[in-house]
């Protein structure tokens, strides 16, 4: 029992008693941060409803529209003064949602917001560094893809957690994080992975998050690295989340800071880092007027202990979950879940990667499952 109440301990102290499902030597997660947004200038006119950003040599933002707005990327400085405009010939604004930019600063422009999860045409749109490209009109490479584990267009209202709203490159591969569209809310974020070339791709499901239980402080609505940090940084309405020394590409895996808004800004839609620990924000703006440019400064990290070189880890999907959760590693011995007071109520011997939960009632568990040479464990929630 000593034993169990240990773990039970660490479980809350490296958690906050969040939903978040991580293996006890990976990461620690920090709260409590503000931070302020600072408001810079007005958006140009042509960005009422601004939805992703990328920022390009100094003082030159890059932006667009979502949903039904032009095909079209737009320049401007931290006056609010409109640079260029530049039309993507080939491409139909569907619904932009965010925009990345790679190592050689091409740009990855993603056409996959899916409010009702149900879309079948999920694109993104390739250009060369558009500081490279002369005259207003440039052709995009594509990409076309599909999420691994979607089956039903649109699924039920419990399961819709296929609307991608963020986007970052790191090593040649993009990442994708879903707003969570469930009913009941989950706060879950799910991560995809894709190469980040033109082709028809199947998205990878590389992990999941709990990131807020509530819409303002759960669903995530942009999303960038810092390619000289690799420090990656994910958007909600209420605060910024930081992943940052996590090893390899496994990001939800690292360190975990929340840093809150002091006050709050508008609609949150677009975020890009302009230094190491400088980012600007974008909202959307209301009626015929845009929202503003932010600045914010995020707070010097603690520093951490260096991560151990192998690692292995284990995740579970969907957390909260009701009747059934998929393991992201095959254990090699039967799982056990115990409950917070450390008592052991399930055990499940596994043919397959997943456990039903019928018999548990709603409540925090605690999953521990050998991998390889460790024991990995997770707290998730049953509802």
């Amino acid at each position: 029992m000593r034993h169990h109440q240990l773990i039970i301990a660490t479980f809350l102290t490296v958690f906050s008693f969040s939903a978040g499902c991580q293996n006890i030597r990976k990461g620690s997660h920090t709260s409590g941060n503000t931070v302020t947004a600072r408001a810079i200038t007005r958006l140009p006119v042509q960005l009422v409803e601004s939805s992703g950003i990328a920022v390009s040599g100094s003082n030159r933002i890059w932006s667009h529209e979502d949903s039904g707005n032009k095909n079209e990327l737009y320049c401007f400085d931290t006056t609010g003064a409109l640079l260029r405009t530049l039309l993507i010939s080939n491409a139909v604004n569907i619904d932009w949602e965010d925009i990345a930019a790679g190592d050689d600063n091409s740009l990855y422009i993603g056409d996959f917001g899916n409010n009702n999860n149900s879309r079948k045409d999920l694109t993104i749109y390739i250009i060369p560094d558009p500081e490279t490209i002369t005259g207003d009109v440039a052709e995009a490479g594509t990409i076309h893809f599909t999420l691994s584990d979607q089956t039903a267009f649109p699924p039920p209202a419990t399961s819709r957690n296929y609307d991608i709203e963020a986007m970052a490159w790191h090593a040649d591969s993009l990442y994708l994080f879903t707003k969570d569209r469930s009913k009941p809310f989950t706060g879950i974020t799910k991560m995809y992975a894709l190469p980040a070339s033109p082709g028809t791709y199947t998205a990878r499901l590389a992990g999941s998050q709990f990131i807020g239980n509530t819409v303002e402080s759960g669903r995530i609505t942009a999303a960038d690295i810092n390619q000289n940090t690799g420090e990656l940084v994910l958007l909600t309405n209420q605060k910024i989340v930081s992943f940052r020394d996590y090893p390899e590409n496994g990001f939800f895996e690292g360190t975990k800071t929340e840093y809150f808004f002091a006050t709050p800004p508008g609609q949150n839609e677009a975020l890009a880092f302009t230094g190491n620990r400088k980012l600007y924000m974008t909202e959307e703006g209301k009626g015929d007027t845009p929202g503003f440019l932010y600045e914010i400064i995020l707070p010097a990290p603690l520093s951490v202990g260096k991560l151990p070189e192998t690692r292995q880890g284990l995740s579970v999907y969907p957390n909260p979950a009701r009747d059934l959760i998929r393991l992201s590693e095959m254990p090699l011995e039967p799982v056990h879940i115990y409950n917070l007071e450390g008592k052991e109520v399930f055990t499940a011997a596994l043919p397959a990667n997943e456990v039903n939960l019928s018999q548990l009632v709603p409540g925090a568990y605690i999953l521990s499952a050998r991998l390889k040479e460790e024991i990995s464990r997770c707290l998730f929630l049953k509802q």
